[in-house]
Parts: structure tokens; C-alpha cells; sequence
């Protein structure tokens, strides 16, 4: 089966969770200095890096099968942990960095939705 625009959004958007999934679980020291996150010990920082492997595996495996009900509600959670990125930072706390991440999540929600309403025209 051919993945279509979206499926093709979400599958690359979890190949992303997978590396910083695999990121955090291997040089968790590096990463957590490189994005400025505030001091966690090596356990915390390699459980988020297992929660970005789950739901990046989930992307992956949702947009090969190009899960529509999987794609649409991607898009708003990832736009809820772009807005959630956000109001750490602006209450102080988290580093600006946080933002940074969060928008790597919003402009993939973002070609999610225009790769969905693209293909819907088309079809």
C-alpha cells in the first residue's frame, strides 16, 4: 500500500521521536546539556527518551498504515505539546530551548494537516 502525503508526515515525524528517543537513551548527558534542560538525573532523561521511542513507533506504524484517526488527532497533540512547551517556558520553567522542540512538533503538526486537506482536495 502507498502511504499517502499524511501518512508520509506522521511515519517521518516518527522516525524524529525514534532518534531523539534513541537520543536520550544513549548520550542522555549530551542531551540534556545540547537542549539546556535543567538538571534530571540519567534515569528521568532515559525515560523521556523511551516515551519519545513508544510514540514515535506509534507514528511510524499509524502512517505506514495510514490510520486517518490516528494522523487527524496527531496533529492536535502535537500542537497541545507545542502550546504546553510554550507555557513552561513563559512561567519559568523550562529553558527557551523547550520552545525550540515544541516547534519541531507544531510544524509537523502543520504539514500533517495541509498534507491531509491536500490529498482530500485531490481525491
Amino acid at each position: 500500500m502507498k502511504m499517502t502525503p499524511s501518512g508520509k508526515s506522521v511515519f517521518y515525524f516518527g522516525i524524529y521521536g525514534i532518534l531523539a528517543g534513541l537520543s536520550f537513551l544513549v548520550l542522555p548527558e549530551k542531551i540534556i546539556v545540547l537542549t539546556q534542560l535543567p538538571e534530571i538525573s540519567i534515569g528521568w532523561a532515559r525515560t523521556i527518551g523511551l516515551l519519545a521511542l513508544v510514540i514515535g513507533t506509534y507514528d511510524i506504524v499509524c502512517g505506514r498504515a495510514d490510520l486517518k484517526l490516528f494522523i487527524k488527532a496527531s496533529i492536535y497533540v502535537r500542537l497541545g505539546f507545542a502550546l504546553g512547551a510554550t507555557l513552561l517556558f513563559v512561567s519559568g520553567q523550562m529553558p527557551f530551548t523547550v520552545i525550540l522542540l515544541g516547534a519541531v512538533d507544531a510544524l509537523g503538526a502543520l504539514w500533517t494537516a495541509l498534507a491531509l486537506k491536500s490529498y482530500a482536495i485531490e481525491n
